[in-house]
């Protein structure tokens, strides 16, 4: 089963002020994952899991950099509990301390309850990224994600609330976020010998743009695009088809998401 596609923001982009500045318009706050969380402490998991809400599963745990943050800065981000910290790493290299700590357990258990059993078989994480509500204010995507198994194949489907930091009220809930699926195609050996592709493979993720409020102090606009790429069985790479789609909160049914649940 392929992997998920990496997550992408809308690019920067610049507006011009009427005093003729030029100003960063607003934009998502990317985490990158750290490649080697091994060089930096070989205990890492467990020290951190030591700082966060228990009980804490340390398997489950992910290390990042902010963009352009001290060296010393980092983030984590749990599953077990659903959590988000920003970790320093004192200059000895021995010690992480935790300068900020959002949970989200309560929006989890929350989730739970007004679903009941409908969420035993999904999944929740954090997408290792902030998203601007307005000047200074930041949400978190909580992603649902719920994955099948076929033979020779499989798929994965997610779709976020974005949650404030601090708070367990979503303020856009059930966006399609990303999608994988592959079904394969060839049962017999002259098959996969000779077909261009043995898979029916599709993969969707989501865009925000964002854009300045209409007054002072407001919210900002978020505009959604989602974009997919089809690569049909017995076909070629270059015969695979990309397609592009504009949608708001209210018509997420529009989005083809792999063909999964809406």
């Amino acid at each position: 089963m392929s992997k998920l596609p990496a997550f992408r923001t809308a690019a920067w982009t610049l507006v011009v002020l009427l005093t003729g500045h030029v100003s960063a318009a607003p934009s998502a706050q990317v985490f990158d994952a750290v490649r080697k969380p091994q060089s930096v402490d070989s205990e890492w998991r467990a020290r951190l899991c030591a700082l966060l809400p228990q009980p804490c599963d340390a398997q489950a745990l992910g290390l990042y950099r902010v963009r352009g943050a001290a060296a010393s800065d980092y983030v984590v981000l749990s599953v077990e509990p659903l959590a988000m910290a920003r970790i320093k790493r004192d200059k000895d290299a021995k010690t992480w301390r935790v300068n900020r700590l959002h949970d989200f357990g309560s929006y989890a258990a929350l989730m739970k309850k007004d679903t009941g059993t409908g969420m035993s078989d999904v999944r929740l994480s954090l997408a290792p990224a902030l998203y601007p509500l307005a000047e200074g204010q930041w949400a978190m995507a909580v992603l649902q994600t719920v994955s099948e198994m076929y033979s020779g194949g499989g798929a994965s489907f997610s779709k976020a609330d974005f949650v404030p930091l601090n708070d367990t009220r979503a303020v856009h809930e059930g966006i399609p976020f990303s999608c994988s699926k592959m079904i394969r195609a060839c049962f017999s050996e002259k098959e996969y010998k000779s077909s261009k592709h043995c898979h029916d493979e599709s993969n969707g993720s989501l865009r925000i743009a964002y854009e300045e409020p209409g007054k002072p102090g407001g919210p900002y606009s978020w505009q959604y695009t989602w974009l997919q790429s089809e690569w049909p069985a017995n076909t070629a790479a270059s015969g695979s088809t990309t397609t592009r789609l504009h949608f708001t909160a209210r018509t997420t049914e529009r989005v083809s998401f792999c063909g999964g649940p809406q």
